[in-house]
C-alpha cells in the first residue's frame, strides 16, 4: 500500500474501513448453501431415470430393471487477493492495525466477487454442469412468461420446485417488466434484509417467481454480451439416497464456518543479481484464500433460461 493510501486510511478524522465506492450485487449468498468435502473434490455417482417397478397380480416374470451409472466429479479452487503494507506506513501510522484490517476487509470482498464469477462462468461454473434438456434456449429473443415457467418446471428434484432463482440485475428487471406489461401484479415473498440504520436484519421482502425467491448476481453477463441468463436451482444436500442432492458450494471440511483463510509474512525484495530489480524497504505481505468451488447433485436440481434479450437501460451521465 502507498504512503498516501496509508494516511487515508489512519488518519483520526477519515471514518473507519475503506468504502466500497461501487459495490456489485451478489445477493445471493444470502440463499447459497455450503457442504464440507473431504479431499480435491466431490464426486457424485449418478444414476439415469428410473423406470417404474413392475405391478403383477400373479408370478409372472419381473424383468430386472438397473439404471445406467456415471460419476460427476466437481473440483475444489482456490481464490486468493494479497496485499502489502510498507515498512514505512507501519512506522508512520498510528494505528497500523486499522491498515490492515481495513485491506483485510476488501480482500474478502475480492474473494467473494471471484466466486461469484466463478460459478457462472459458462466454460467452467454453472452453466457447463447443467443437463441438455434443462437449458431453455432463447436465441437471443425475448424472454416470456411461458419460458419462464418452461425454465422453473424442468427443476425435479427436491420436491419438484426451485428453492432459488439467481440472475443478474438487468435479468430481473427484465421479469419485472413482463409482469408490468401483462398487467399482472409483481410477485413477492417474504425476506430479511439487512438494515443499515438499525446494525441489524429485519422482515422485508424479495421479488419472487411462483413462490421462489430471485435474488441477484451481477457476474452473470458482466460483460455485456447479447444474451442473458437465469439460474434456478434446488439448494443444498442432505446426504439422502433420493432426489434431494441439490447444488451447493463445496469447501474443505475444515473450512466450514471459516471461510477465509489469512497468512501474513514479512517481506523483503533484494537485488536479483541482474540488475532488474532494485532493493526494496521491508514490509508485510498478506495472502487471504478459500478453497471452494460448487457442486450439483441431482442435475434435475439445475435449470437454465440462457440467451435470452433483456430490457434496455435508461440513458445515464
Amino acid at each position: 500500500m502507498s504512503l498516501s493510501n496509508a494516511y487515508m486510511l489512519g488518519e483520526s478524522p477519515v471514518a473507519r474501513w475503506l468504502i466500497e465506492n461501487s459495490p456489485i450485487n451478489i445477493a445471493f449468498y444470502q440463499a447459497w448453501a455450503w457442504q464440507g468435502v473431504d479431499g480435491q473434490s466431490l464426486t457424485y455417482p449418478r444414476a439415469t431415470e428410473l423406470s417404474p417397478a413392475a405391478v403383477r397380480n400373479d408370478c409372472g416374470e419381473v424383468i430386472e430393471q438397473l439404471p445406467t451409472v456415471s460419476q460427476a466429479a466437481f473440483n475444489l479452487y482456490d481464490f486468493i487477493a494479497h496485499y502489502s503494507i510498507c515498512s514505512i506506513d507501519l512506522d508512520r501510522v498510528q494505528y497500523p492495525t486499522q491498515l490492515d484490517a481495513a485491506m483485510f476487509a476488501i480482500a474478502k470482498r475480492q474473494i467473494l466477487y471471484a466466486y461469484a464469477e466463478h460459478i457462472v462462468s459458462p466454460t467452467i461454473g454453472l452453466p457447463a454442469a447443467c443437463d441438455s434438456d434443462r437449458n431453455v434456449d432463447m436465441g437471443l429473443s425475448s424472454l416470456t412468461l411461458d419460458c419462464l415457467d418452461d425454465a422453473y418446471s424442468r427443476v425435479t428434484a427436491g420436491t419438484g420446485r426451485p428453492t432459488l432463482i439467481m440472475s443478474s440485475t438487468k435479468g430481473l428487471r427484465t421479469y419485472r417488466s413482463l409482469c408490468r406489461a401483462a398487467g399482472i401484479p409483481q410477485e413477492r415473498s417474504p425476506w430479511t434484509w439487512y438494515y443499515p440504520a438499525k446494525g441489524s436484519s429485519g422482515p422485508g421482502s424479495v421479488d419472487s417467481f411462483n413462490g421462489t425467491p430471485w435474488l441477484v448476481n451481477d457476474f452473470i453477463n458482466k460483460d455485456g454480451h447479447d444474451g442473458e441468463y437465469i439460474f434456478f436451482m434446488v439448494t443444498g444436500d442432505d446426504g439422502g439416497q433420493g432426489p434431494t442432492r441439490g447444488v451447493t458450494g463445496i469447501t474443505p471440511r475444515q473450512q466450514v464456518g471459516r471461510m477465509f483463510n489469512k497468512r501474513t509474512v514479512q517481506g523483503i525484495f533484494a537485488p536479483d543479481g541482474g540488475g532488474g530489480q532494485p532493493a526494496m524497504l521491508p514490509g508485510v505481505d498478506v495472502w487471504v484464500s478459500t478453497p471452494a468451488g460448487y457442486a450439483v447433485g441431482s442435475q434435475g436440481a439445475l435449470s437454465i433460461i440462457r440467451n435470452f434479450t433483456p430490457v434496455s437501460d435508461c440513458s445515464v451521465g
